[in-house]
């Protein structure tokens, strides 16, 4: 049977497999009955952390960023003190251990896992939650992500095309999964990112997003070059990244001033000194964080995957490319048995794994309604939290540590009332948020400048929460004030 690449198909093929692509969509993005009850969750284990020990909890990943499948986890982190992660990290595993009694709520399986990255596992109404300590990288990378699909626009085109491809690798081909030696998250979201960067001019839907990455990844050079957003870098020129990219004079949808402005917005001062001493490490499988150069996103894929992994690419490409050559009426169906069966058959049935009740079935024509629209603002607004505390922590650090049940009277951090002075002595070396924002269309005629900083702060609006702004200088910490209404 003749196939075909993505250009040669029809658009009338192309409008005919992304319809049946969005009823696969329904069955397996988040939705307001999903987003209520992780949501409902996340509120019972801050309820715990914060009640008992006084300490900021917040969510990142795919949860906040609704990118997550049915049978995704939820990342937490605990913002603290460094000194204090460790005996935070244990006590927090105690009690947590001692299954702290609230109806309609049941924790179990907790165990702490002692590692680089401090985790604490555990399952909430049989929901996987990991509680990790000060990951400020993972709520940069949120905000990142929340700007890069701002950008994409086209009804949210990023984040399906991300759970579609995410569904595809996870119940298809078994090829993401960083604890089993396989694709990260981000890495696989850095990779869709780059195929919207190249080819955004004629992409019209998740599918044909689908189509291009396997279409490009099952034939890339892995072995003698590393993927950044910008392009394909050589590895004999990695530590050139910014400098290097094979495609730097082609027409990409993310300018440097974008990606330039994510970086100094979005950045955990922490690791910046260790960025400057760190070499990019170089493996088989080599993907490079948009945020931070040095940062291999494919450190986690091991040699012996990696291998099934070009396979399960190089599969999938033919597999599409030849149901994509079948005559329109035949697509559809063939995407839901031959493409998508293993995703269908565990959420299409009239049940997801992340719900009690039940939902509409696969090919009923009936969906719960869904918004993929993140909360970009209450997200940096943790990021300035984070680095504020990293400061305190600093002038804090030649004194002796309180114990965990202490922490509160140090680190609280209510989103009520908590508050840092942008507005009094204001740095002339400001920087402004990247550009993107949700309610960007609808407020821009309440935008307004600061004079001589250029920074920009959209008008109070009872329909979203203040934007946060950012000051750099040397008083940084003691100059910041940002009012957070409740979410």
């Amino acid at each position: 049977m003749e196939v075909c690449s993505s250009s040669e198909i029809s658009i009338d093929k192309w409008l005919t497999a992304e319809h049946r692509v969005q009823e696969i969509l329904w069955a397996v993005q988040p939705n307001v009955a999903s987003e209520w009850r992780r949501r409902e969750l996340i509120d019972y284990v801050q309820r715990i952390i914060k009640g008992h020990f006084g300490t900021e909890v917040l969510s990142f990943g795919s949860v906040p960023l609704k990118t997550y499948l049915p049978d995704g986890d939820i990342d937490l982190t605990v913002l603290c003190h460094r000194k204090q992660e460790e005996d935070l990290a244990r006590a927090i595993c105690s009690h947590l251990q001692g299954e702290p009694k609230e109806p309609g709520f049941l924790v179990e399986d907790v165990r702490y896992v002692y590692a680089k990255v401090k985790i604490i596992k555990c399952t909430v109404n049989n929901i996987a939650v990991d509680i990790s300590f000060n990951q400020v990288a993972g709520l940069c990378t949120l905000c990142f992500l929340e700007q890069a699909d701002q950008v994409v626009g086209r009804d949210h085109l990023f984040k399906k095309s991300i759970i579609l491809i995410k569904a595809w690798c996870y119940y298809e081909s078994r090829t993401v999964g960083a604890p089993h030696g396989l694709i990260s998250t981000y890495a696989l979201e850095t990779l869709v990112l780059y195929i919207i960067n190249l080819f955004h001019s004629s992409l019209r839907g998740p599918l044909q997003v689908l189509h291009r990455f396997l279409e490009y990844y099952s034939k890339f050079d892995w072995t003698n070059y590393c993927i950044s957003i910008n392009g394909p870098v050589s590895l004999s020129s990695v530590l050139k990244i910014r400098e290097t990219p094979e495609n730097e004079g082609e027409n990409l949808l993310f300018t440097k001033e974008f990606l330039k402005k994510c970086r100094v917005a979005f950045s955990d001062p922490r690791r910046i000194s260790e960025a400057r001493l760190q070499e990019f490490p170089i493996k088989c499988f080599n993907v490079v964080d948009p945020l931070k150069d040095n940062n291999n996103l494919g450190r986690s894929v091991t040699s012996g995957n990696f291998a099934r992994i070009k396979s399960a690419f190089a599969f999938g490409e033919n597999e599409l490319r030849r149901i994509l050559a079948l005559p329109g009426e035949n697509i559809g169906h063939k995407l839901q048995k031959d493409f998508f069966p293993v995703t269908l058959n565990r959420n299409g049935r009239g049940q997801r794994p992340d719900l009690q009740a039940l939902v509409p079935a696969f090919g009923s024509g009936r969906y719960v309604q869904s918004n993929l629209t993140g909360d970009f603002d209450y997200h940096y607004g943790g990021i300035l939290y984070a680095q504020w505390l990293h400061d305190e922590s600093l002038h804090l650090s030649s004194h002796p540590s309180p114990p965990p049940s202490q922490v509160q009277n140090n680190t609280t951090w209510n989103a009520r009332t908590w508050s840092v002075n942008v507005f009094d002595q204001m740095s002339m070396n400001a920087y402004a948020l990247p550009f993107y924002h949700h309610c960007a269309s609808q407020q821009t005629a309440h935008i307004r400048t600061l004079p001589g900083t250029g920074m920009y702060i959209p008008d109070p609006s009872p329909h979203y929460r203040q934007m946060y702004s950012r000051a750099r200088g040397r008083n940084e910490s003691k100059n910041l004030r940002v009012m957070m209404k409740p979410p």
